[in-house]
């Protein structure tokens, strides 16, 4: 009976896999790891992973496991596996890469125009029983707004046709993406110069890591407000919070930053009125996570059962 380890995840229950891998009759055992170390100990026999945000998937550990054939994703972004050490072992890896593209766009959204209409802001100050419009001003009208998307994949389209809703300009950074009918390419020099929002949606790579640093913030010269629904490496935390105390941009959202662990009350960034903050949460809902699932468990039996997989992260 083949054997498929859960590392970690948030799932009420595993039901949704468990119906799916029981067809080829294989065993599925949650682990809930805290550290990737565990695994060699806690699944020696694993034939194949299914991972959420356990990080550190590395060499060691794939050579600790001779029976592993595939490593599944629980989402989009796979850089929390050491690819190049599975393809020379001949493992494969898959990932989730269109389970949650609406949630994750509209949160984005939802963020940017929390940020620009400063809502969270007028809330708490209203709860403390401020009704003056002075914190308000100024704010930016959406109109005309020149909204630039960093990475431009199924994601970052679907966030570019909802801020185009709002009569925004709307523009695009991406390598691997040439032209569109909604958005203009310019480069990342332009980017800054221009921009009124930037929205972050690219991968994390070498390439991308800190794309947004204490050069890049000391180019912006229209205070743009910053939003991250990608991942938290994108953002150099303390070049964003000199920013921020410099008056370099307007305010950040952000559902990742960068490290790993809980944020508390001492974080930097929490004494930011026009900061927020949002737990990873951008992919959530309760059809995304039942797709999520079920998506991940067929990929795992397609491997199981020799079959191509559906997202081949190594091609």
């Amino acid at each position: 009976m083949a054997k498929v380890y859960i590392t970690d995840s948030v799932f009420k229950n595993t039901n949704p896999e468990r119906k799916i891998l029981e067809e080829i009759g294989a065993d599925v055992i949650e682990l809930n790891c805290t550290d990737s170390s565990q695994i060699p100990v806690m699944a020696p026999d694993a034939d194949a992973l299914l991972t959420l945000y356990l990080p550190n998937i590395s060499a060691e550990v794939m050579h600790s496991l001779p029976n592993l054939k595939g490593i599944v994703r629980y989402g989009i972004g796979v850089d929390t596996i050491d690819l190049q050490a599975a393809k020379e072992l001949g493992i494969q890896v898959a990932n989730v890469p269109d389970y949650c593209l609406d949630e994750v766009s509209d949160h984005a959204v939802a963020l940017a125009l929390a940020l620009v209409r400063k809502i969270a802001l007028c809330s708490q100050r209203v709860k403390a029983g401020d009704y003056g419009l002075h914190y308000v001003a100024p704010m930016k009208g959406l109109r005309g707004c020149v909204v630039t998307i960093f990475g431009y994949g199924r994601i970052g389209k679907l966030i570019a046709k909802k801020m185009a809703a709002f009569n925004c300009k709307i523009q695009f950074v991406d390598p691997k993406v040439s032209m569109d009918d909604i958005a203009a390419k310019v480069d990342m020099e332009t980017a800054f110069l221009s921009s009124d929002i930037i929205i972050l949606q690219a991968p994390s790579t070498p390439e991308t890591y800190h794309i947004l640093n204490s050069e890049a913030f000391g180019k912006m010269r229209k205070t743009p407000y910053i939003v991250n629904t990608a991942r938290g490496d994108l953002v150099d935390t303390d070049a964003l919070e000199l920013a921020l105390r410099e008056g370099r941009i307007s305010g950040a959202a952000l559902d990742v930053v960068e490290g790993t662990g809980k944020l508390d009350s001492g974080f930097s960034l929490c004494k930011y009125e026009n900061v927020l903050l949002t737990p990873h949460s951008a992919w959530f809902s309760e059809d995304a996570m039942t797709a999520l699932q079920v998506l991940a468990a067929e990929e795992v039996k397609r491997i199981l059962s020799g079959q191509p997989v559906r997202s081949n992260v190594l091609k």
